[in-house]
């Protein structure tokens, strides 16, 4: 872990919307983000589960080389310990790591590609996503949900929220393009741009969308297009 986490990163945490919910910021996350980009250059790219049923993730993805992987998860699950206080007696189910590229254009989107996601409604699983590319790409946007009020999702409220959410979409002229800004659907409650090599942690439980400020984003060039290395830690413990 050493030769990869810079120790000397800097540190903070946003509480966004009524619910202030907390997410961790880090730049300068490791020493040479350059020898991960340089990794996934040459790394074989596939299309992400489920993309030809136009759901989940909208792009492709490749395994990172398993040290590098290794290492970030470690520095990774030692800060959402401190910061999320998560007890050392909590173990860490199996992570899952890996590059990811946003590729699919705007117009054949699917409907829940188009709207705010949560990726669990368990509140001991968090996603942490390091930036490997600019400004340029935008950042990430957190929502809160109009007609719920919601703005993570828990267990008990999970049927409800998705019933919500089919029922809009079920009723309204669905727009062909990535989620950033409020619509009468959701307000935007939180924003954390890109930056090369920043990351941010948060709960999988909060509604967010990849907010992209040009199409150059969905260039699959790792070297151009949005480029991240993404984390999931799950604990096996309910907080």
């Amino acid at each position: 872990m050493g030769k990869v986490i810079n120790h000397n990163s800097r540190v903070q945490a946003a509480f966004f919307g009524e619910e202030k919910n907390k997410v961790i910021i880090v730049d300068d996350f490791i020493k040479d983000p350059s020898l991960l980009v340089d990794y996934a250059v040459n790394a074989d790219f596939l299309a992400s589960p489920m993309l030809r049923q136009r759901k989940g993730y909208p792009g492709v993805k490749a395994s990172m080389p398993k040290p590098d992987a290794d290492a970030l998860t470690k520095g990774v699950e030692g800060l959402i310990r401190t910061e999320f206080s998560i007890p050392d007696t909590a173990q860490l189910n199996p992570p899952s790591s890996s590059f990811c590229l946003m590729t699919v254009p705007e117009m054949q989107l699917g409907p829940y590609q188009t709207i705010p996601h949560f990726d669990t409604s368990r509140q001991s699983f968090f996603a942490a996503l390091l930036f490997l590319c600019g400004e340029e790409h935008g950042g990430t946007g957190f929502y809160r949900h109009n007609s719920t009020g919601h703005e993570s999702i828990s267990p008990d409220q999970s049927d409800s929220y998705l019933d919500s959410c089919f029922y809009e979409l079920n009723n309204k002229k669905i727009r062909k393009r990535y989620f950033s800004e409020s619509d009468e659907y959701y307000t935007k409650v939180g924003f954390v741009p890109a930056a090369y090599n920043r990351l941010i942690v948060y709960r999988g439980c909060l509604l967010h969308s990849a907010n992209l400020t040009s199409l150059i984003s969905l260039n699959p060039d790792p070297r151009v297009g949005r480029l991240t290395a993404n984390i999931f830690l799950n604990f096996d413990l309910e907080v």
